[in-house]
């Protein structure tokens, strides 16, 4: 792989610096469009804030992994983690979807199952194979592509709850039905899980960076370093998302004001939490909450 200075990552789709997930948590686009636009080849990059599923329904195209370029064909299913460099060279044309969860919502709804967060951290590639597990996961990623066009009531519900079922799928699939290119478990991905992990079980934004890097019993320098080699971020950055992200989900309920909320997360000025808000979703809560018919 690539070395820091030269990774490059994107915060939406390749080529875009944002991405518009319905309720915070996922966004759907169809696969091999964004090829077409680039001469067929999406050159290696990562994201990280997203887990990315590539569901190639109809088609062959070429993964690319350091330096290697692996053969995947339709129907076909590839699972990409957050800070995970990849590219693709598409070979004729494809039919398929592109289905990216945020990976600090994603962590928040399933935090309670912490076994199947190993889900989001597997490059994998499945072949579908009729009457065996991978269909299943297929079929309901498909569910979640249909959810996510059609326009019925109860729609961000029960996307989260399909977002749940395909991790929970393909933390159940049996090992002889996938190709796991790697597995996240070096030393510095270790150490930033656990930092994240820290974060999200936290009950306050106000927590230091010197609080966490002492519970990891490293220096503050050393995680800042890690976090910057694993996921392109500062520490700060990093809280900040899984906080905004927290936001997003109890803003998508009716139980609390926008002001209860940012003080049940540690922020002590709404006007800040406000801008931090806008600064990393695009609208203020208050837009945010009317996108979707919630009175404040």
């Amino acid at each position: 792989m690539s070395n820091n200075k030269q990774r490059t990552f994107f915060g939406g789709l390749y080529g875009s610096d944002s991405i518009d997930f319905v309720k915070g948590l996922v966004y759907i686009y169809p696969f091999g469009i964004i090829g077409k636009q680039n001469n067929n080849t999406v050159k290696p990059h990562l994201h990280n804030n997203q887990f990315q599923i590539f569901l190639l329904i109809e088609g062959e195209t070429l993964l690319l992994y350091q330096n290697e370029k692996i053969s995947v064909s339709g129907p076909s299913i590839i699972t990409i983690p957050k800070n995970t460099e990849h590219g693709f060279e598409h070979l004729g044309e494809q039919k398929g979807w592109i289905i990216s969860l945020s990976d600090a919502v994603l962590e928040h709804m399933i935090k309670r199952e912490a076994d199947v967060i190993s889900a989001l951290e597997t490059f994998r590639i499945i072949q579908v194979t009729t009457g065996e597990y991978s269909e299943s996961i297929f079929q309901t990623m498909l569910n979640c592509i249909k959810e996510y066009n059609d326009e019925q009531t109860g729609k961000l519900l029960m996307l989260e709850y399909i977002a749940g079922q395909i991790i929970v799928q393909l933390n159940r699939l049996p090992d002889n039905q996938q190709l796991s290119i790697f597995s996240n478990d070096n030393t510095s991905t270790i150490y930033y899980r656990r930092f994240t992990q820290l974060v999200r079980i936290s009950s306050t934004y106000k927590k230091t960076i010197e609080k966490y890097a002492g519970e990891l019993n490293i220096t503050t320098g050393h995680l800042s370093r890690i976090c910057r080699a694993v996921a392109g971020k500062s520490p700060k950055e990093i809280i900040m998302d899984v906080y905004i992200a927290e936001a997003q989900l109890q803003l998508s309920e009716i139980e609390k004001s926008i002001n209860e909320i940012c003080y049940s997360l540690g922020f002590e000025d709404p006007s800040y939490f406000a801008r931090v808000f806008k600064r990393k979703v695009g609208v203020s809560p208050n837009e945010f909450r009317k996108e979707r018919n919630i009175k404040s």
